[in-house]
């Protein structure tokens, strides 16, 4: 019996999360998204000048229709391969390989989300030309990661 349950629990953490997404279905492995965030979240949270300035909100996330929440979440993923991680630069090299697997987590999950009728995106264009709102992006990933559970079936 014991076996059986390591199993489950083992297959469950390495299975992923299904999400329901207003029309679209994923699933994504948010524990391993979390401990990527979470190996460069000191460093991430030292670095930001920002505290006041809110990039996510909880609130802002909450305010997301079902209906929208797939193309929102679509446009948000590829705001941040492109225009926040591909800008976010560190000297240690374990913060570089997170940076890189979560990037490489998020064009993974985009590509899933295939349902997405485009709808116009509000995220902000230049913002890779300020450092200080590429770390404060990077700093607010656990909103993302909280919103995209929140989906779990």
């Amino acid at each position: 019996d014991f076996i059986c349950i390591s199993f489950y629990l083992n297959f469950y953490n390495v299975s992923g999360k299904r999400l329901r997404l207003g029309n679209c279905a994923i699933t994504v492995h948010v524990h391993e998204l979390r401990h990527n965030f979470n190996e460069m979240r000191q460093n991430v949270v030292s670095e930001c000048t920002k505290i006041g300035v809110r990039f996510l909100t909880k609130q802002t996330m909450k305010d997301i229709q079902l209906s929208e929440s797939c193309c929102f979440l679509k446009h948000l993923l590829r705001f941040y391969v492109e225009r926040v991680f591909s800008s976010y630069t560190t000297t240690a090299s374990q913060h570089r390989k997170s940076t890189s697997n979560l990037a490489n987590s998020f064009l993974s999950i985009k590509r899933d989300l295939r349902q997405c009728v485009s709808i116009a995106t509000l995220l902000p264009a230049n913002i890779t030309e300020h450092m200080d709102a590429v770390v404060k992006a990077v700093s607010e990933l656990d909103f993302l990661l909280d919103w995209m559970e929140s989906f779990a079936l």
